[in-house]
């Protein structure tokens, strides 16, 4: 490794750290928090439009600039120096990464540019510490695990699976035969067991508008079958008859007999774009607190869990911010420079992220989380930075029985002893930033736990040096020290940090010593 910066490094480390002086003042931050966004617009649109800083990390084809995830590191250590209240974090190190990894080309076509740009914001909804496995492993029930709680996926009654409208013909779909949205139990299980099309059972209104129109008003297949008794397309009808097991649907009306002659398109073709005609849809229930941004995102991206037990299986889903249902509320967080959200999810319409259902996304969330670690750290060191810069200022002016109280030992010790700490934790922080792109060992949340060890100390350290003032809401100090503990919160704490990485290297796994 080599640990000097590039020239290009070190420009796009000053280009930020000028706009971000002059526009990203105390008070151009105070305000900002203070909006109904939560950030600055035209922060926003100047660090898109002019530094490129959202597409950083992005390839070239999909508007990025093709750099590598070391230089936004890079760059966030000079927007975590002021404190910048922007959507960077989620769009830019949660949500673009993912996309990038496990997005169809369509899906990377249409949104990572707009996020490029700066046009999209997005963010993450998911517990950030558990989903990203940097406190824990990730498998564990963080996303309802087929319990009460976190946020539950169905498929949509009315997309049905693959091209077989709607019918059940693989075990993606075979949730809206076995149970549906209404959680009405399938006429014949064993009929998609069998490798036979089940037909859509109607067994309530809720279920009854999933299969006459589903969520996107879309006809059931085949209404002429079902009306007559029948089996599903392609199975024998005789076979039907005999074991009398035609589906309980609504009395047919003139107009569904006069249109069952003409040749019906499935609920997936009529209720999806041409350019995905057999993508089934899905609906989301449930609930995720403290999300980044999450009151003002354009686009969330939705941890969810599917299957039950029979398959459990955690899924990303895209959500549009107006998307009907969806209930977002911002709340009170301790660190302002972070605004956070609850997000309710009431029967919501969504897209799965990506074409197969069987991507490992657990181990693409948990590649994420080392990265994102890594930024944060970096993020970390330039807060810390900039409070130890602000306290040596300070007590250098300060005069107490007639002398700086800079100079006495006592005040020199404790900001040497910061310095030393913070000059370790900016050590592993570089390290994490360039490992995530060289390295294949995860070490981003080792070096989080000292970033924030770190700010955690210089933040505390400047409030006590800054006297009586420190402690004051128009003082900066204590900004910094709520971004430490803010931190701490939504990504550790540090021990925690630790144990897991302990844990994951089998640190203190027994083993057999032969003598």
């Amino acid at each position: 490794m080599d640990a000097r910066f590039t020239a290009e490094q070190d420009e796009i480390r000053r280009a930020v750290r000028e706009l971000l002086r002059g526009r990203c003042g105390p008070e151009e931050s105070r305000r900002a928090v203070d909006t109904p966004a939560g950030h600055d617009p035209a922060l926003w649109t100047a660090l898109a439009e002019q530094l490129g800083l959202p597409g950083l990390a992005l390839p070239e084809k999909y508007g990025g600039v093709g750099c590598s995830v070391t230089e936004l590191a890079l760059a966030c250590e000079e927007t975590g120096r002021v404190l910048a209240p922007t959507p960077l974090l989620g769009t830019a190190v949660l949500v673009a990464p993912l996309v990038l990894a496990l997005g169809t080309e369509r899906q990377r076509a249409d949104l990572l540019p707009r996020m490029a740009s700066g046009a999209l914001t997005a963010t993450l909804a998911a517990p950030p510490g558990a989903a990203l496995g940097l406190t824990g492993d990730n498998r564990a029930e963080w996303a309802g695990g087929g319990r009460a709680g976190g946020v539950q996926a169905r498929p949509s009654g009315g997309a049905g699976g693959g091209a077989g409208g709607g019918a059940v013909a693989s075990p993606r779909s075979a949730g809206a035969t076995l149970g549906g949205p209404g959680g009405a139990p399938a006429a014949r299980p064993s009929a998609a067991a069998e490798g036979v099309e089940a037909p859509v059972v109607v067994a309530g209104p809720r279920a009854a508008g999933a299969a006459l129109g589903g969520p996107g008003g879309a006809p059931a297949a085949g209404p002429s079958a079902a009306a007559e008794g029948a089996g599903a397309p392609g199975a024998p009808q005789s076979s039907r008859a005999a074991e009398g097991a035609g589906p309980s649907v609504a009395p047919q009306s003139s107009r569904s007999a006069a249109a069952a002659s003409a040749p019906q398109p499935s609920p997936v073709e009529r209720s999806l774009p041409e350019e995905q005609p057999h993508a089934p849809g899905w609906r989301l229930y449930g609930e995720v607190d403290q999300v980044l941004d999450g009151h003002s995102a354009d686009l969330l991206l939705v941890a969810a869990h599917a299957g039950g037990f029979a398959r459990s299986r955690t899924l990303l889903f895209l959500v549009p911010g107006d998307a009907p249902g969806l209930v977002r509320t911002r709340q009170r967080a301790l660190d302002a420079t972070r605004p956070q959200a609850r997000v309710q999810l009431r029967d919501v319409e969504a897209e799965l992220l990506g074409d197969d259902d069987g991507a490992d996304v657990l181990e693409a969330l948990a590649r994420t989380g080392d990265t994102a670690a890594g930024v944060l750290a970096c993020e970390a060191v330039g807060a810390a930075d900039r409070v130890l810069e602000m306290t040596v200022e300070y007590v250098k002016q300060r005069e107490q029985f007639g002398r700086p109280v800079g100079s006495f030992q006592a005040v020199k010790h404790r900001l040497a002893d910061v310095y030393v700490q913070l000059q370790a934790a900016r050590s592993a922080a570089y390290f994490a930033a360039w490992a995530a792109v060289h390295d294949e060992r995860r070490i981003g949340g080792l070096a989080l736990a000292q970033a924030l060890e770190a700010l955690h100390t210089a933040a505390a350290e400047g409030i006590q040096l800054h006297g009586g003032i420190g402690f004051t809401w128009e003082h900066e100090a204590q900004r910094y020290f709520k971004r430490a503990a803010a931190d701490e919160l939504l990504f550790g704490p540090a021990h925690r940090l630790r144990a897991h990485a302990a844990d994951a290297a089998l640190l203190f796994e027994r083993a057999e010593v032969s003598v």
